[in-house]
């Protein structure tokens, strides 16, 4: 087994963490480090993909000492947009008692949870108040939240409303993703390492 080269005992500072985040992103993504700004999205923007994420991980480790599962937060992303349809599925059943398949809801997912809820009201007598389509996107937004709370990431407010307002006009897997995503910035995996780094941060 290959010893880590890391000083385990190093204190960083903020904006250290900053800096070598910048460069890794940088080497390992081709991209110049000025497009490593703190609200660049990694995905979007300096064009990550999943081969990328081992290797940021692998860097950030060596470098930092602070274990980064990027790779495991883009398959859990991808994998709440790809569920989409049956969780909410699950969720009518449970709060309304309404069966509906995945499927059916796939096929109305151009028209976003707004759209959904009044095909649902129409077609099977939905008992459901006008804050409904908010209501299933809450529920549904949980659970992202909940995914990467298990990796030790947030979601701010603006984020959650973000989506929110998104869900209500496109359930689309592809939008979902796209968007959420989006929530992997230079500024978030900073902040996430900063946390990571507890008594071995230090004030600048």
């Amino acid at each position: 087994m290959i010893e880590s080269s890391v000083d385990q005992k190093r204190e960083w500072s903020r904006p250290e963490v900053e800096a070598a985040l910048r460069k890794i992103l940088a080497e390992s993504l081709d991209v110049p480090e000025a497009a490593v700004t703190p609200a660049a999205s990694v995905v979007r923007e300096l064009g990550a993909e999943s081969i990328d994420f081992l290797d940021i991980g692998f860097e950030i480790q060596q470098t930092l000492g602070v274990d980064l599962q990027t790779a495991e937060i883009r398959t859990r992303i991808m994998a709440w947009t790809a569920l989409i349809h049956q969780a909410l599925a699950e969720i009518l059943h449970r709060r309304y008692d309404v069966t509906v398949t995945a499927d059916t809801l796939r096929a109305q997912e151009a028209g976003g949870l707004v759209k959904i809820v009044e095909q649902l009201q129409s077609a099977t007598g939905l008992a459901a108040g006008p804050g409904a389509a908010d209501e299933l996107g809450r529920a549904l937004l949980d659970r992202l939240v909940s995914e990467f709370a298990a990796l030790g990431f947030g979601v701010s407010d603006a984020d959650r409303q973000g989506l929110l307002a998104l869900m209500r006009t496109d359930l689309s897997a592809r939008r979902l993703r796209e968007r959420t995503l989006d929530l992997l910035t230079v500024g978030a995996l900073v902040d996430f390492i900063c946390a990571k780094l507890g008594t071995r941060l230090r004030a600048a």
